[in-house]
């Protein structure tokens, strides 16, 4: 940039005054040459010359002054210039320059060096101005982010109220945690201990020696180093004993956490404790395996099936595991069939009868298996909706051989009133037979056996005719009430129902009516203690069912409502075992009664030992004496396993008999009866000994001797001991005795096997 200052004529003005010095020189030399000419003329010139050259000097001088000085101001004005003081002025159209000098030069540098300064101010002011604007435009984003960032975190503060209020309301199920790479516990909720009765300090010192020893642990083990290692893992269980030493399952749910510069730093997780959850699900699978098994297990048929058209019964949906054993169709074949195809009639082709309380039909078809087998079966079936679909559920038991054995029991019947009306004509026959054979001991034995052979079979035949009515009542309370009990019965009724059974035995303890009535009192009493409603009636069906010594584990399933309809459905199940059971036992009881005295009524013609069973034997004779020995008598057997021998057995009867009888006799019904029966290989012994009074020793060589007897007169013949010794004989065998007054007697027979 030109800076105008001053002009240039100071300049001109020095080269004119240099060429008139110049010229006036060559002027005076020149007159010094024309001398000659006229010296006058030389000195005005000269003196012209000399003045001339003054003027032009005094005009440089002064001309030099002026331009020195202004060239001080030019200079002065340049460095205020310079110096920002003042803006440089124009004068007219004139350019003006500062003096070329050292120190215009320095000053036209250093003007040089603040235009670029200038130039680079001007730059860095824009730079700024833009970063001032970028600033200003930061600013605002920075305020925009301040403003979100308090709202960000005012929601933190929110978020994490929620978060602590979250964890104290989870705190009975939810354990947060964290943990670094090399497994160090980083942080753990409080609620540590709620679950696991831990302190945080406790469970991190010692979460790795809690693990129990279950098998969930070992796949959780490697679950744990994969998350340590920053692999996120899949959720997976594990258990851990709390304080108490009870175990806990936590179900664990963890993720790995990374810096900004994805590096692994920590896992994170959340533990769950399931153990209640577990705990559910174990008892009610285990409930849905009882009613599986209940269902599959059941001995009688059990099917659903759709419900037609009419509510007839359709194909079946679901059968269990006897229907496909019984019938001997695969499930899949019962699947695709009806009752129809199982039935010789249609079904329901006259209506069955409805009951009006439960809703259930029941009736009586016969079936035909696969296999061609026809049996009987008695029905109850019930309709009823599932999820909006009308399906049926049945019942059929098997009552083939119901039939046959009540077709058995009266043709039974029949046959013990024939036997008894033959019994009371052989009792007749017998009396008038003892009148004539007085000198026979073997018919005055059995004259002595027939009033409790009697009533041997007239207790049984009672208890036979009253079980028969009482199963039959039960069984039909039983029968009809069973599916509506089923499925009205909440889990607690069921659990209570199944203990009921399984604790009562349908067959009690043989207490006396004083002890039961005893037992029902404080049972009674007890009931109330707790609370329990109608505990009278409860009490009397807890001693009915036999279960009076479970009232501990049944006290907290009886306070629930219905417990007493429950008990009065087991007790219906468990009257037919009871009945059942008598109805066996006396059976069993007459029949063995008849048989023995069959085999001890018969009269072998034929004079040729046969094979004979010894125990066999003395138990026929047992089952005899059997009224008289239950009056008091306890009876010991001790029996070996024995060959069969050829012997008489009808002889041998009577052995058993007569010693039988005089043991009874010695112990006036009162005392112990020991029978032993021993294999010596070559010889069988059998002994009978009793704790009677013994025999007195004056007599004992006397015993076996013909008509010698110690009883009073019209109770034996004298004969019994003689017949005795006289069979044992027969057979090749011996007989001998000891006896101790006041201690009892013992006589021992022992016979050859070959």
């Amino acid at each position: 940039m030109k800076i105008p200052l001053i002009n240039n004529t100071p300049v001109v003005l020095k080269k004119k005054l240099f060429f008139a010095i110049f010229i006036s020189f060559f002027a005076f030399q020149g007159c010094n040459f024309s001398k000659g000419a006229g010296n006058e003329s030389n000195i005005s010139v000269l003196i012209v010359l000399l003045v001339f050259f003054l003027t032009v000097l005094m005009v440089y001088v002064v001309i030099n002054y002026i331009r020195n000085k202004r060239n001080a101001a030019a200079v002065s004005s340049f460095i205020d210039y310079l110096a920002g003081k003042v803006q440089p002025a124009f004068t007219g159209e004139e350019t003006q320059y500062l003096p070329e000098n050292d120190i215009t030069k320095g000053l036209r540098k250093i003007e040089i060096r603040m235009k670029e300064l200038e130039a680079r101010l001007q730059s860095r002011i824009s730079e700024i101005e833009n970063q001032h604007v970028k600033l200003q435009e930061k600013q605002k984003e920075t305020e925009r982010q301040n403003l979100e960032l308090k709202s960000a975190y005012e929601a933190l503060l929110e978020s994490r109220k929620r978060y602590e209020q979250l964890i104290d309301n989870l705190k009975d199920e939810y354990i947060f945690f964290s943990q670094s790479p090399s497994g160090e516990m980083l942080f753990a909720s409080p609620s540590v201990k709620t679950i696991l009765g831990y302190s945080v300090n406790e469970f991190r010192n010692i979460k790795n020696d809690i693990f129990t020893e279950n098998e969930l642990n070992i796949a959780a083990r490697e679950h744990i180093q994969g998350s340590l290692k920053g692999i996120k893992q899949p959720k997976y269980l594990v258990e851990l004993s709390d304080k108490e030493g009870t175990p806990h399952v936590l179900e664990i749910t963890e993720f790995p956490v990374f810096n900004e510069n994805d590096e692994f730093i920590a896992v994170e997780g959340i533990a769950r404790d399931i153990t209640k959850g577990i705990r559910a699900e174990d008892i009610i699978k285990e409930k849905e395996e009882k009613y599986k098994l209940l269902f599959n297990k059941a001995s009688d048929f059990v099917f659903f099936y759709s419900v037609g058209n009419n509510s007839l019964p359709g194909r079946f949906i679901e059968v269990n595991d006897y229907t496909v054993s019984r019938l001997g169709y695969t499930k899949d074949e019962l699947l695709g069939m009806t009752l129809n195809d199982l039935a010789d009639v249609e079904i329901w082709e006259d209506e069955p009868p409805t009951d009006d309380f439960t809703g259930n039909k029941k009736y009586e078809q016969i079936w035909t298996t696969k296999d061609g087998e026809m049996i009987n079966v008695e029905i109850v079936s019930h309709n009823f909706k599932l999820k909006s679909r009308e399906i049926g559920i049945a019942i059929a038991r098997d009552i083939t051989d119901r039939k046959r054995v009540e077709e058995e029991i009266r043709y039974f019947n029949e046959e013990l009133v024939n036997q008894k009306e033959n019994l009371e004509a052989l009792v007749d026959n017998l009396t008038q037979t003892q009148e004539q054979l007085v000198h026979s001991e073997k018919m005055a034995a059995l004259g002595q056996l027939i009033a409790g052979v009697a009533h041997e079979i007239n207790t049984p035949l009672g208890a036979i005719k009253a079980s028969i009515g009482n199963l039959q009542d039960s069984l039909k309370k039983a029968l009809e009430g069973l599916p509506v009990f089923l499925e009205k019965q909440t889990t607690a009724s069921l659990q209570l129902f199944n203990k009921i059974l399984e604790y009562s035995s349908g067959q009690g303890e043989g207490l006396t009516t004083r002890e039961k009535r005893k037992i029902r009192k404080e049972t009674e009493i007890r009931l109330e203690a707790e609370g329990i409603q109608s505990a009278a009636t409860i009490a009397d069906l807890m001693i009915y069912l036999d279960i009076c010594q479970n009232i501990d584990e049944l006290l907290p399933l009886l306070k629930n409502n219905g417990s007493e309809e429950v008990m009065q459905s087991a007790r219906n199940f468990i009257s037919i075992l009871k009945n059942s059971n008598t109805i066996s036992l006396a059976s069993d009881k007459a029949a063995k009664t008849v048989f023995a005295l069959k085999k001890y009524a018969h009269r072998d013609l034929i004079e040729e030992k046969i094979p004979t069973d010894i125990i066999d034997g003395l138990e026929t004779v047992l089952t005899l004496y059997h009224n008289q020995l239950k009056q008091g008598i306890e009876v010991i057997r001790k029996f070996d396993d024995l060959p069969v021998i050829n012997a008489y057995p009808d002889d041998l009867n009577q052995v058993w008999t007569n010693l039988i009888h005089n043991s009874i006799h010695a112990m006036n019904q009162k005392g112990v009866l020991i029978i032993t029966v021993r294999n010596e290989n070559d010889y069988i012994t059998i002994s009978i000994a009793d704790n009677g009074c013994g025999i007195e020793p004056d007599i004992r060589d006397k015993i076996f001797d013909p008509f010698f007897t110690t009883k009073k007169q019209g109770e034996g013949s004298g004969l019994g001991l003689d017949i005795v010794k006289r069979i044992v004989e027969k057979h090749n065998g011996m007989i001998t005795f000891t006896s101790e007054l006041g201690q009892g007697t013992e006589f021992t027979i022992k016979l050859p096997v070959n």
